[in-house]
């Protein structure tokens, strides 16, 4: 028999508080992630921009169980398990397009102030490696407005301004998939177009913006596990995600622990937390004794209220911030 507990937890945060606060861009520090010798000196002053996305995060969803079972010293222990569901509410996707377009656009923009020529994304669509079984794994194409993306609670955009070479079969690289690398062909096909001497510089961008994380160390899950606790953390953080890469070739832009913009969504926390039943006596039955245990769940939701505007703004100026860096960083090793 299963007991489950459920609370529903309504929060809801004052959409004109934090448009009395000014946004800031925490500071933060690019890593290029390839060979220590890379660099772009010899390569053409052309940049093809291959894909350019940015991923809103939207809901999150965080489980923990403990099963139960005998207990080393005597008696048995229930299931325990903790369920915890954010949802981010109020966004305009119409905003999210638009907003979108406008980082598209000056990207471009300051990829020619710096002396850049954005090469044609036919010339991609036409290459060697792209040719081959084109029509049943890649598709030309430009944002149509948010689709949804690949994990739970995160919808994508592309620029309605221009076309983009993508992938038309979606891979799952869960760690259930032990081939999903071999089967990764856009991943590999990239790589391959990265290694080769072509007229124009390869890019790919993907910006995550995050409004929430997991608040929960290693160390107190671990703990928890041990004490047959289940429990989940989390709290709102709005921040371009360290998930964010800007690529050119071989080279990837990242920012290790993201970029925090301030005032964007209230601070709150949440969790769930469970513990499990435990018999350690049990009752004595006529000549047997039997224990009896009832698994114990906790579910726990909550729906975060934000104004479009100060969101917008704040992804606004996190991911220019981005951007820009990920980009001077790239200029750097051209001259």
């Amino acid at each position: 028999m299963r007991k489950r507990k459920i609370c529903l937890i309504m929060l809801v945060s004052m959409f004109t508080s934090l448009s009395l606060f000014s946004q800031t861009v925490e500071e933060f520090k690019v890593k290029m992630l390839g060979p220590a010798n890379l660099n772009f000196k010899k390569s053409p002053k052309r940049v093809l921009i291959a894909d350019f996305q940015v991923q809103f995060q939207t809901a999150l969803n965080l489980e923990d169980e403990k099963k139960g079972g005998k207990m080393w010293r005597g008696g048995i222990k229930g299931d325990a398990k903790a369920a915890l569901t954010l949802v981010l509410d109020g966004l305009d996707p119409d905003k999210l397009q638009a907003l979108t377009n406008q980082l598209y656009s000056q990207y471009v923009a300051d990829l020619k102030a710096e002396g850049f020529e954005i090469a044609p994304i036919e010339e991609l669509w036409n290459h060697d490696l792209y040719k081959k079984n084109r029509e049943k794994q890649w598709e030309l194409k430009s944002g149509t407005g948010p689709e949804q993306g690949k994990e739970f609670g995160m919808i994508l955009t592309r620029p309605s301004t221009q076309k983009f070479v993508v992938a038309k079969k979606q891979v799952d690289k869960s760690k259930n998939n032990p081939f999903s690398q071999l089967a990764d062909y856009e991943g590999s096909t990239e790589q391959k177009l990265s290694m080769k001497k072509n007229d124009f510089i390869f890019n790919k961008v993907v910006i995550v913006v995050s409004s929430f994380e997991n608040a929960l160390s290693e160390t107190s899950r671990a703990l928890n596990r041990h004490a047959g606790y289940a429990q989940v953390k989390a709290e709102t953080n709005f921040k371009i995600s360290h998930e964010s890469v800007n690529r050119f070739n071989i080279g990837s832009m990242v920012v290790n622990r993201g970029i925090e913009v301030s005032d964007v969504l209230e601070k709150q926390k949440f969790d769930a937390s469970q513990g499990a039943d435990v018999d350690k006596l049990g009752t004595e039955m006529g000549v047997f004794r039997v224990w009896r245990v009832e698994d114990q769940e906790e579910i726990n939701g909550a729906i975060v209220k934000c104004n479009p505007e100060v969101y917008a703004k704040g992804a606004v100026l996190g991911a220019q911030a981005f951007l820009k860096a990920t980009m001077e960083a790239m200029v750097k090793k051209a001259n």
